[in-house]
């Protein structure tokens, strides 16, 4: 007769422990996927990986339209986005900021792609961190999701 060896039945414990182990390491990767930018900490400006060489820098089209300046909305947690000429973006949807970048492509501004922060405000709706492209009519600024759905709007700030 074959010599086998018998495998032991495993403790009851185990699995759990080990579910437990696995909750806890993704619990805390996680977070650290969601800040990733995708550019160099030690060096801001630098394109991210994704960035094509041949992208337009915000001024190519800025006779045309400029968004530069601050545009606010008087909703809970007070969201805005703040275009800087140098093709920064910045803001905050109301509860988790918002940095990236942006340029204009014809009669639409480009808001590239970010990750943000994640926290939950009560009460606060955080539309604008869908936010992927823009128009301008008057001193509102027309926001758009990946879609090309029209998600909310924005004043010009003249302060």
């Amino acid at each position: 007769m074959p010599n086998h060896t018998k495998l032991r039945p495993l403790a009851s414990v185990r699995p759990a422990s080990r579910l437990a182990l696995g909750l806890a390491a993704l619990a805390l990767t996680l977070p650290l996927a969601a800040c990733d930018t995708g550019n160099d900490p030690r060096n801001p400006s630098s394109p991210s990986p994704t960035e094509s060489s041949e992208t337009t820098s915000p001024s190519d089209d800025a006779s045309k339209l400029d968004p530069t300046g601050k545009w606010t909305s008087p909703e809970k947690g007070d969201p805005f986005l703040e275009f800087s000429d140098d093709g920064s973006l910045e803001g905050s949807d109301g509860c988790n900021a918002i940095v990236t970048s942006w340029k204009v492509k014809g009669d639409e501004i480009t808001i590239d792609s970010f990750m943000s922060t994640q926290k939950a405000c009560a009460g606060v709706d955080t539309w604008l961190s869908k936010a992927s492209t823009a128009t301008i009519e008057g001193d509102v600024m027309k926001v758009k999701d990946s879609n090309g759905k029209v998600i909310g709007g924005l004043e010009k700030d003249d302060k």
